[in-house]
C-alpha cells in the first residue's frame, strides 16, 4: 500500500508539473530553459514523495480531525498466534504485492532488453563502415532508414546525401550542436529513467517535447547562416525517421512543429513571468506531497500529556527472540524513537527503562512487572503506552500471522472505555502504514501492567518476531520512526479530543 501511494504521487507530480509546461512553456523560445525544466520532472516526482517535513496545523481544534471511531473488542492471546482475520487479509496483500512487483519487473526487464539491443545496434552500425573523423564527431557513412541522425559524438550520414552540398552542411552543423550540447545524454537519461518508472505514462510525454527542444535548439544554431524559409524548405526533403527512441534525427522529427517555429516571430509575452512562476508551483507541491501536518498539542489544549512509556522485557528477560534477535532491544528502540519525538508533540514521556535492564534496574520479573504497573499513578501520567512484539512461540520464521495488534484492560476496569478510545485512536493512526487487525484484544487476567491499570492503557504488539517481512520492516529506523510518529499523534488526537 505504501508503494502504491507513492506511485500515484510521483505520477501526479509528474502530471502537474507537465500540464504547467504545457500551458506555459510550451513552444516558447527559451529552449535551455525548458530543456532543463523537463529533465528535472522526473527527479522532482520522485524526490518529492520520499521528503517529510512536520508542519503545525493552526487551526482549532474543535473545527479539525475526523470523528473518533471507536473499534471493536475480542479476545487475544498475549505473544501468541490469536485470529485468522489478520492473517488473510495481509496474506493477500502480500501476494497482490509480490504479483505487483514481479509485473513491474517483467516490464522492466523487456524494456531494458529493447533499450539493450538498441545500443547494440548503434554499436554495430559503426564497425566496418567508412569515417569521417573531424575535431567534434566522427560522421559514418552509412545505408539505414533515418539518417542522418547522431548519438553522442557518432553521427551517422546516409551515403545518399552529399555531405559536400549547401544542404549538406546545413544538416551536419545541425547535428554537430546535438553532439556539442550533449542532448544524447538527455535522451539516455530519460530512457533509464522510463525503464524503472514505467507506470509513469507523462515519462513519454516528457521525452517526446524533449526530443522537440532538441530540434528546437539545433535549427536556431543552423540558422545563423541561412534563409530561414529555404532551411524549413529542406526539413520537407525526406520521409524517414529513426527507429531508435533516443537518437536525433534530422528528418521526420516534428517537422510541423519544427517549421512553425522556424518562421515563427521571436516576440513572446511574459516571458519572465512564466518561468519565474514554476518557483510558487514548486513550492506548493512541496507543501501538497513532502509536509505531513501535525495538530500539535501545545496549540489546542492548556496542558501536556505525560505517558509512561513501557519498553517491554529487558535485561534478564529477553522476551521473543528470533535468528539471535531479542525482542527486548526493538521494544526499546521504538520506546526511545517515541522519547526522542515526544517534545514536538507536546507530550512528557516517563519511561520504565531507558537501557537493557529490567525495569526498575532489578533482576526480578515479578517485581519489575509490579514496578511498571504502579509507575503510572507514582508520577501522576495520564497515560501508559507499553510496547512489544509478538511471537506465534515456535521458534521458525512463519508467514501466516504478521501485522500490529492492540490490547486493553478488562471490560471491569475503571479506564476500560477510556483505553477503548485511545486504542481505537493509536489504531487508526498505525493503519495507514501498516497492517493492523481490525479489533482490539484483551488478555484476561494475563497482563499485570492493563489488570492493574489507573489511568487509560494500551499495550501494542507491533508486529511478530517470527514474520520475516515484520522483523525487516521493524528493524529499520525509518520504520520505528513512523511507529513512534503515529502513536504520538494518536496520543495528541486523544489528549485533543479529551480537552474539546
Amino acid at each position: 500500500m505504501i508503494a502504491l501511494i507513492y506511485i500515484i504521487k510521483t505520477v501526479l507530480i509528474s502530471g502537474l508539473l507537465f500540464s504547467y509546461y504545457w500551458l506555459f512553456l510550451r513552444n516558447r523560445f527559451f529552449h535551455e530553459f525548458n530543456r532543463f525544466f523537463l529533465l528535472s520532472i522526473p527527479l522532482i516526482s520522485f524526490l518529492l514523495p520520499s521528503l517529510h517535513f512536520n508542519l503545525p496545523d493552526f487551526r482549532n481544534s474543535s473545527a479539525s480531525g475526523s470523528p473518533i471511531r471507536l473499534l471493536g473488542v475480542t479476545q487475544g492471546k498475549l505473544e501468541d498466534a490469536f485470529s485468522v482475520y489478520g492473517t488473510v487479509s495481509n496474506s493477500t496483500n502480500h501476494f497482490r504485492e509480490y504479483m505487483l512487483a514481479m509485473i513491474s519487473l517483467l516490464v522492466t526487464m523487456m524494456l531494458f532488453i529493447r533499450f539493450y539491443k538498441s545500443i547494440r545496434f548503434l554499436h554495430q552500425l559503426r564497425n566496418d563502415k567508412p569515417v569521417l573523423r573531424i575535431p567534434d564527431a566522427n560522421i559514418y557513412f552509412v545505408s539505414v532508414k533515418g539518417t542522418p541522425f547522431s548519438f553522442f559524438k557518432s553521427i551517422f550520414w546516409g551515403r545518399e546525401l552529399d555531405l559536400n552540398s549547401v544542404s549538406g552542411r546545413q544538416i551536419l552543423k545541425h547535428e554537430l550542436f546535438h553532439v556539442k550540447q550533449k542532448h544524447s545524454v538527455d535522451m539516455l537519461f530519460l530512457e533509464i529513467f522510463s525503464m524503472l518508472n514505467w507506470f509513469n505514462p507523462f515519462l513519454y510525454f516528457i521525452r517526446r517535447e524533449l526530443k522537440a527542444i532538441h530540434e528546437y535548439s539545433a535549427d536556431a544554431y543552423a540558422l545563423t547562416e541561412t534563409d530561414h524559409y529555404s532551411y524549413a524548405g529542406l526539413l520537407l526533403l525526406h520521409v524517414s525517421g529513426s527507429p531508435l527512441p533516443f537518437t536525433n534525427p534530422f528528418f521526420k522529427n516534428q517537422i510541423k512543429r519544427r517549421i512553425t517555429m522556424i518562421t515563427k516571430t521571436k516576440k513572446s509575452k511574459n516571458a519572465l513571468l512564466c518561468r519565474f512562476m514554476i518557483l510558487p508551483l514548486i513550492t506548493v507541491l512541496i507543501c501538497m506531497f513532502s509536509f505531513r501536518m501535525q495538530n500539535q498539542l501545545y496549540l489546542l489544549a492548556n496542558k501536556t500529556l505525560k505517558v509512561v512509556i513501557d519498553a517491554g522485557h529487558g535485561g534478564v528477560d529477553p522476551g521473543a527472540t528470533m535468528n539471535g534477535i531479542p525482542e527486548k532491544n526493538i521494544n526499546l528502540q521504538i520506546a526511545k524513537k517515541i522519547q526522542e519525538l515526544s517534545p514536538a508533540y507536546q507530550v512528557e514521556v516517563i519511561m520504565t527503562r531507558e537501557k537493557d535492564l529490567l525495569a526498575g534496574n532489578g533482576e526480578n520479573i515479578q517485581k519489575a512487572l509490579k514496578y511498571r504497573a504502579e509507575l503510572p499513578g507514582k508520577v501522576k501520567a495520564d497515560l501508559f503506552i507499553s510496547i512489544h512484539t509478538n511471537s506465534t512461540g515456535k521458534n521458525v520464521l512463519q508467514e501466516t500471522y504478521s501485522g500490529f495488534d492492540i490490547y486493553l484492560p478488562d471490560n471491569s476496569s475503571k479506564v476500560y472505555g477510556s483505553s477503548v478510545k485511545l486504542g481505537s485512536i493509536i489504531a487508526e493512526n498505525i493503519k495507514p502504514d501498516y497492517t493492523i487487525a481490525p479489533e482490539l484484544k484483551q488478555g484476561r487476567g494475563r497482563i499485570l501492567v492493563l489488570d492493574n491499570a489507573s489511568v487509560p492503557s494500551i499495550l501494542i504488539e507491533c508486529g511478530y518476531m517470527d514474520n520475516k517481512a515484520d522483523l525487516a520492516y521493524l528493524q529499520d529506523e525509518k520504520n520505528q520512526e513512523k511507529i513512534a510518529r503515529d502513536i504520538l499523534e494518536g496520543i495528541q488526537k486523544y489528549g485533543r479530543s479529551n480537552a474539546e
